[in-house]
């Protein structure tokens, strides 16, 4: 059996693990909306993508709450803008290297106009596996509570409600210490500063 990585690699471990055949859009569906409820509505993750641009637009990512920095792998990070600042700014300056942009609708727009990729980092919610979007940052970072979570579905499903609750709680078990991991990697990087102190 492969490692589970991505959408096809989970599909297949689902319909593996549990010796039957599923619709593993079905389960997916399911697990993800659990771990949403689980999440809860506010959920945002800080993540990051390339986008490629052509012609100085590119569309969002699935989940894409909101931007963080979009940044240029030799020239540094754009400055955000008003839509009209970047509109107006591309009348004087029709191509080249971007130093602004701006978010409207479901598309990043720069200015000047640019062609090629830049690197989004933004908050997004947990965006949904399909086919056409195989990978986000949960089966990225914890395969394991996805399979468990489908498997939980599945178990269910047969009304085996114990073997249900079992890999439930295993997959949430999963999120916790995800996110505990989260927070000591934040932590990790913070300094104490104690007001009034002298060294």
């Amino acid at each position: 059996m492969s490692q589970v990585t991505d959408y096809t690699t989970l599909a297949a471990a689902i319909d593996t693990w549990d010796e039957r055949t599923h619709d593993s859009d079905e389960l997916i569906g399911l697990a993800e909306a659990e771990f949403r409820l689980y999440l809860g509505p506010n959920f945002a993750k800080e993540t990051s993508t390339t986008l490629t641009f052509a012609s100085g637009s590119a569309a969002l990512p699935t989940g894409y709450v909101r931007a963080l920095a979009l940044t240029h792998s030799v020239y540094g990070t754009l400055g955000q803008r008003s839509i009209g600042a970047v509109r107006s700014r591309r009348i004087a300056d029709a191509s080249g290297i971007p130093d602004i942009f701006a978010i409207t609708g479901s598309t990043v727009e720069t200015a000047p106009s640019y062609t090629g990729d830049l690197t989004l980092d933004y908050e997004g919610t947990l965006a949904g596996l399909t086919s056409s979007n195989a990978t986000n940052w949960l089966i990225a970072n914890a395969p394991q509570a996805y399979l468990s979570m489908c498997l939980s579905m599945a178990k269910a499903k047969f009304e085996d409600y114990q073997g249900a609750a079992l890999l439930r709680s295993q997959a949430i078990s999963t999120l916790n210490d995800l996110g505990i991991q989260s927070m000591v990697g934040q932590l990790s990087r913070a300094s104490v500063t104690i007001p009034g102190a002298t060294p």
